[in-house]
């Protein structure tokens, strides 16, 4: 009885291995004799496994993102002061000035330190305090906000429109090379932009005519800030062996003592701040010439002059959006007016032609 049990069992077992084991095995197919029974079963596992085909549209591509909000602005600085910040040789407040990096300039960021950057503006290297500078997002963010934007007209010459429309009224013409200040609208579209021409015209232009960038500025170096020093006084010199005796070259000399000075609407003051008829009306005053408050009734009141003809202290005319006549400029000579132009820029000197004028009128006749 035991004997027959313990056979039974024998055959069963060989029962098992006959069906666990396939029935025609090719030699190519083993391997090694000794693992043929692991390899097998580890084969009808992976076999029976459910295996999820992935496509490829069905990964999820994370995209590169920008090291910064403000991808321009990295590895560049700003300087952020009132005037200007000195660029020194060394990490030291004690070492020599390389030179300066003004308001609103920009530099690329060499080495920043815990306390000190060495930065590379222009032809200038030097070393300058973190204090006086931000970075990255901080330089983008503060400039985005405070750095003021400039259009420079591309074309020969453009049209400053009421509207964002070629239908709409021309205010002026400005020309091919001249900058004027951006003013951010609320209802700006991607292809108008508007600009502040003066204090009596603003309007749109089509963005395709002009290039817009911030009015960043560069250090200057040591050599540069002497040769700047050097070359005003020789314009200076220039300018005093050119001097005649006329007296409107008087008028244009006094005039230009001005420039820079605010510009007040409404006001007189030659230093505290006047419009622009208030700066040619108190100009010819100094003189003893009286001419009336404003633009229109000083070009209605004095005897025209041909717009080819003008002379150096002569005022030019100009219209505003209404037709009238809005604003008035002073010749000084070589193509340039000095005038009291807006709130922004004060009073300062610009190209003749710097937008269109509509007439001309001369206080001082020889």
């Amino acid at each position: 009885m035991r004997k027959s049990t313990i056979l039974g069992f024998t055959f069963m077992a060989v029962g098992v291995v006959g069906v666990l084991m396939p029935s025609v095995t090719s030699n190519a197919e083993i391997l090694d004799d000794s693992t043929v029974g692991i390899t097998y079963a580890l084969d009808q596992y992976v076999s029976n496994l459910k295996i999820k085909e992935i496509k490829e549209s069905e990964v999820v591509q994370e995209e590169e993102q920008p090291t910064c909000k403000y991808p321009e602005f990295e590895g560049k600085c700003l300087a952020y002061v009132e005037e200007a910040v000195n660029v020194r040789t060394e990490p030291d407040e004690n070492s020599e000035r390389a030179g300066s990096l003004p308001v609103h300039g920009i530099a690329l960021v060499v080495e920043k330190g815990d306390t000190w950057t060495k930065i590379e503006s222009g032809i200038t290297m030097g070393y300058v305090r973190n204090d006086y500078l931000l970075f990255g997002d901080a330089a983008g963010a503060y400039a985005e906000q405070t750095c003021p934007k400039r259009a420079k007209v591309n074309t020969t010459t453009l049209y400053v429109r009421a509207e964002q429309s070629e239908n709409s009224d021309c205010l002026t013409m400005i020309p091919e090379g001249e900058s004027y200040e951006v003013i951010p609208k609320d209802d700006d579209v991607d292809n108008w932009t508007y600009i502040r021409v003066d204090s009596d015209i603003e309007g749109y232009v089509s963005s395709e005519y002009v290039d817009v960038s911030y009015g960043f500025s560069h250090a200057i170096s040591v050599a540069e800030e002497e040769e700047i020093r050097l070359q005003k006084e020789r314009e200076e010199a220039a300018r005093l062996a050119e001097m005649t005796s006329t007296k409107r070259q008087e008028v244009v000399n006094y005039a230009l003592q001005f420039v820079g000075n605010p510009y007040v609407y409404g006001g007189t003051s030659l230093t505290n701040g006047t419009d622009c008829s208030g700066f040619t009306m108190s100009v010819y005053a100094h003189f003893g010439y009286g001419i009336p408050r404003t633009a229109a009734a000083q070009m209605q009141g004095l005897s025209s002059v041909d717009l080819g003809s003008i002379e150096p202290g002569d005022l030019l005319f100009y219209k505003d959006k209404s037709g009238g006549i809005g604003h008035v400029t002073m010749y000084i000579g070589g193509g340039q007016v000095v005038h009291a132009s807006s709130s922004t820029t004060g009073i300062i000197i610009s190209g003749v032609g710097y937008r269109t004028p509509c007439a001309a009128a001369r206080v001082i006749w020889d």
